[in-house]
């Protein structure tokens, strides 16, 4: 069995472990050092969408597909269409990510590919796949978790099923993309429609929600084809992609280290927002801070305060307010699109708003839901048990 050595490995090539990568391209860390970047997959299909906000241009605009300045909200007895200027929102398409990455990869020096399984990461830098063991002084790992899941934090799953559809005649407005269509069956949970126009023959319509468990394939499939027959009634359409993935939402902490090699990035490091599931952006954040550690030699202890710990807070009352379920869920996110300026929400949910904004936020909920919540969750210090 082989055994190489590098300076630094990058565990998992996924949104991630690619997003690493390219950081470290763009600050220039590759010249002089050797990283090698370790997953299974060779990423020739396209697994997944991450859609996002964000100001200006970023490290990806040549891989974004479609993007928005407009999206519409809908539930039962409310519709907004938001305008997310200085924001807009974007959308990409994970083949075309890992195409574009691979390609800024072979081009760039010092950087080597291995499509071999990971089986396990030790403290002392060592990775084991199947072909052999890998050695580095770091190692920023997104493939394994070595966190266990505990039972005294919020626990809750964000799944989702994406049709990508193309129809016969032009359908829809590509200037707006419906960010949450809340007029679908709730069935006491938070469910709800994505529909992103990339022309005004060709969409994505995706079905969302938060729960303890998964669907069966079949419900999801359901539930799409419904939605489809009663917003576009007798449309003829064909499905040319699907996709399926889960984010999870919690509010547990994902520890930046293991050890003093082993660096945790993405999902498992703590990069995904407990409260919404977002996480491409957070990705980045994360990305910009590790580069800045390598940079000016600093410890990596800074990734784990990238956000001031009243942001933790917020997504801890929000969690157990959708699991109590004492308010419509639809109603918790509708509240915030209905009393707040257009784009406030999206800053707030970046967490890039400042104390004085975020009061502005907090005032646009129930206030007895939100403040029983918040004093449950802070007597408790645990999660609920979920509403039935």
């Amino acid at each position: 069995m082989k055994e190489e050595t590098y300076q630094i490995i990058v565990a998992g090539a996924g949104a991630a472990g690619l997003s690493l990568v390219m950081h470290f391209i763009d600050a220039g860390i590759n010249n002089d050092k050797q990283i090698l970047v370790i997953d299974k997959s060779s990423k020739k299909e396209n697994d997944r969408t991450w859609c996002f906000w964000e100001t200006g241009k970023g490290l990806f605009e040549e891989c974004v597909i479609q993007q928005w300045d407009h999206v519409s909200v809908y539930a039962p007895k409310f519709s907004k269409k938001l305008s997310l200027l200085p924001y807009r929102y974007k959308m990409i398409r994970g083949i075309d990510f890992y195409a574009y990455c691979f390609h800024k990869i072979k081009a760039s020096k010092n950087i080597t590919i291995v499509n071999e399984a990971i089986q396990e990461i030790t403290t002392e830098g060592k990775v084991k796949t199947t072909e052999g063991v890998y050695n580095a002084d770091l190692i920023f790992n997104s493939a394994i978790s070595l966190t266990e899941k505990s039972s005294n934090y919020h626990q809750l799953l964000q799944h989702f099923k994406g049709w990508y559809i193309e129809t016969e005649k032009d359908i829809f407005d590509s200037t707006t993309a419906t960010l949450m269509d809340f007029t679908i069956d709730q069935h006491n949970e938070c469910r709800f429609m994505y529909e992103l126009p990339l022309t005004k023959r060709k969409a994505l319509i995706e079905f969302t929600l938060f729960s303890e468990t998964l669907l069966k394939d079949e419900e999801y499939e359901r539930e799409i084809k419904a939605y489809i027959e009663r917003k576009h009634p007798q449309l003829t359409y064909s499905i040319t992609e699907k996709e399926f993935g889960i984010i999870p939402m919690t509010d547990q902490p994902f520890p930046s280290y293991n050890g003093s090699k082993i660096i945790n990035i993405g999902t498992i490091g703590g990069a995904t927002k407990a409260s919404t599931g977002y996480t491409f952006q957070f990705i980045q954040k994360q990305c910009v801070a590790i580069v800045n550690c390598i940079l000016n030699n600093q410890s990596f202890d800074k990734i784990n305060h990238l956000k001031p710990s009243r942001f933790h807070f917020y997504d801890r009352v929000f969690l157990r307010v959708l699991r109590e379920k004492k308010e419509p869920a639809h109603k918790v996110f509708t509240d915030l699109f209905q009393k707040l300026p257009d784009d406030l929400p999206f800053k707030f949910l970046a967490e890039e708003t400042s104390i004085a904004e975020e009061i502005r936020v907090l005032s646009a909920f129930n206030k007895s839901v939100f403040a029983g919540a918040a004093i449950r969750q802070e007597i408790t210090k645990k999660p609920i048990k979920p509403a039935q």
